[in-house]
């Protein structure tokens, strides 16, 4: 069984995938970056600036453009994460996100993947390298593979 413990730090316009080589690691590696950038962009935007044929009395649609971007980007980080999982690439993942991306991770994270986090923070750490990232990470990454 792998030891190897992934760390996501991640935001609505970043996420960056770190890995440490067993669970008392001092060091964790940068493996992986995920860039969403139309989210960074203002609402305006975002929205075509074409006149589409509208109905009288059609709701008006409650996500936005910019939510919808955000809920695609945590979902096609929680669709690798969740592939790497099944194929065992990792045995624990830790989170570090921005609340609101934590939020849009967690309601999208398998059973089975919940069941292997190992911690999880609300904070937004994307813009940290992996050394002062390392240092707002608990000291023991996870519990021992073989317990």
């Amino acid at each position: 069984m792998k030891q190897q413990v992934w760390v996501l730090s991640a935001d609505v316009h970043k996420a960056r995938l770190f890995a440490a080589a067993t669970p008392h690691s001092k060091q964790i590696e940068e493996i992986k970056t995920f860039l969403q950038p139309d989210t960074a962009l203002p609402e305006r935007e975002l929205v075509s600036d074409t006149v589409g044929n509208f109905n009288r009395g059609a709701k008006i649609p409650r996500t936005s453009p910019k939510d919808k971007r955000i809920e695609e980007f945590a979902r096609n980080v929680t669709e690798f994460l969740e592939t790497a999982h099944k194929q065992g690439e990792f045995y624990k993942l830790g989170v570090v996100a921005a609340p609101q991306m934590l939020g849009e991770l967690r309601s999208r994270f398998s059973t089975d993947l919940s069941k292997d986090l190992c911690f999880e923070i609300d904070k937004n750490v994307t813009q940290l390298g992996a050394s002062e990232l390392r240092q707002h990470l608990p000291e023991r990454l996870a519990p021992s593979a073989n317990l």
